[in-house]
């Protein structure tokens, strides 16, 4: 029997390129620790991908960072009946999805404001997409919680400053002048920017919202359990291969997607997942590994 391709759909250039690498990171593990259990094949995401995967003889796919793909491209691989694991992104059923509930973030960040005994929060975001939402979510959380909430910069209670990981260190040292009791950002410490957002972060009170499991363990056992599946039996293909990889994941999937019991974390930035050891020993690099 031929060996089973999977489609690896991951962004190779532009911001989201950071959960990419670590996607890609963990298939070539896969690769070197476990060769010929699957062909992996990768695409490029962008617009349309979904189509192109379709099209070829594919027996899962896995992947996405971006959400405004996928949302797409999960009803064209449910037409197509073809398995579709998210690690990175929450998702809908019939796709099996790791990601955690982004609707709790803008509590856990209120929630902590809260805690740190604001009486106001100033929310500062990038122009990103992400940061857009997660601010008007934020915004509109404090103030029912009894928060005032401000805009801007300069000097305050508690700072919510939400932009991409990788562009948190600039962010930050550029409000190294500025006096905060505490500033909130969202983290996660698998990825490859977080050793600079720590360095970036040594002189000011930042605490930090982690997803828990980080996006490294999530992404582990989404690949390693599909590649788990294959190896027992290759000929697996629709339901009876997303059974399989159920059972064999290492994370349980609650019946709405989702690590069962996963979500997010307060913490100093020091105060960081035990994955984070191990990704250091992985030295999260982008593969040398073309797109098709």
């Amino acid at each position: 029997m031929s060996v089973p391709a999977v489609a690896v759909v991951a962004p190779l250039t532009g911001p989201r390129t950071a959960a990419g690498t670590v996607l890609l990171a963990e298939v070539d593990r896969l690769r070197g620790g476990a060769p010929g259990t699957a062909d992996w094949q990768v695409f490029h995401e962008s617009p349309g991908v979904a189509h192109t995967v379709v099209a070829g003889d594919f027996t899962a796919v896995v992947g996405h960072a971006d959400p405004s793909v996928a949302d797409g491209a999960l009803e064209v691989y449910r037409q197509a009946g073809l398995p579709c694991l998210l690690p990175l992104l929450p998702g809908r059923a019939p796709a099996l999805s790791w990601g955690p509930d982004e609707t709790h973030l803008a509590r856990a960040l209120a929630d902590a404001a809260l805690a740190l005994v604001a009486r106001a929060l100033t929310v500062a975001y990038d122009d990103d997409r992400d940061s857009t939402g997660l601010a008007g979510l934020l915004a509109a959380r404090a103030r029912a919680t009894g928060l005032a909430v401000r805009t801007g910069g300069g000097t305050g209670d508690v700072l919510a400053l939400l932009a991409p990981q990788h562009r948190l260190p600039a962010l930050l040292r550029a409000r190294e002048g500025e006096s905060w009791r505490a500033v909130l950002v969202v983290a996660d410490c698998g990825l490859p920017s977080f050793d600079a957002l720590v360095t970036a972060a040594a002189r000011l009170p930042v605490w930090a919202v982690h997803a828990e499991p980080c996006l490294v363990r999530r992404t582990r056992a989404a690949v390693a359990s599909l590649a788990a599946a294959l190896a027992e039996d290759p000929s697996l293909r629709g339901a009876r291969l997303v059974s399989r990889v159920l059972s064999r994941s290492a994370l349980l999937i609650g019946p709405d997607g989702g690590v069962l019991g996963g979500g997010r974390r307060v913490s100093r930035l020091s105060a960081v997942c035990p994955v984070r050891a191990a990704a250091r020993e992985d030295a999260l690099t982008v593969p040398h590994t073309q797109a098709v």
